[in-house]
């Protein structure tokens, strides 16, 4: 008889190893179970730490933006108030060469004075040239004076 159980050792061992693996199933069930459960609690720990992250890196872009916006609109205006300054300055500039007794002072030092001959040339006109109408066209402007068009 203990030949007879030797030879049935290995079917032993398998017939065992099969009622293990239904424990053992079960036991592999449960852990990935709760692996699953654990990993979906990690990943909504990890959204819940990522969305306020994002939110305020939003919100930092947004003021940056803000910001460099602001920058731009203060360096124009100034530029916008140093050229009403140049701007006014240049037409003081202008007023004061423009002057009458200034253009009279620089005559003087030019020798100029009034013209002894004024000379008036009359210029003769210029030739109009004819308006050459199309047949279409002289029926058509008919066609509006009838009517009345303008």
């Amino acid at each position: 008889m203990a030949m007879a159980a030797y030879a049935y050792k290995p079917q032993l061992e398998a017939n065992a190893k099969r009622e293990g693996d239904g424990h053992e199933a079960g036991r592999r069930l449960r852990w990935e179970s709760r692996r699953r459960l654990k990993v979906f609690a990690n990943a909504k720990a990890l959204g819940f730490c990522l969305a306020p992250v994002i939110m305020v890196l939003l919100y930092v872009g947004l003021m940056a933006g803000l910001t460099a916006q602001t920058y731009r609109l203060s360096a124009q205006e100034r530029l916008r108030s140093d050229l009403i300054q140049r701007d006014a300055s240049l037409r003081s500039r202008v007023a004061q060469l423009e002057s009458v007794d200034r253009l009279q002072a620089v005559a003087r030092q030019l020798h100029m004075g009034p013209p002894k001959r004024v000379a008036v040339l009359p210029l003769p006109r210029a030739p109009v040239a004819e308006q050459r109408r199309t047949a279409l066209l002289e029926r058509v402007a008919g066609v509006a004076h009838w009517l009345v068009v303008r």
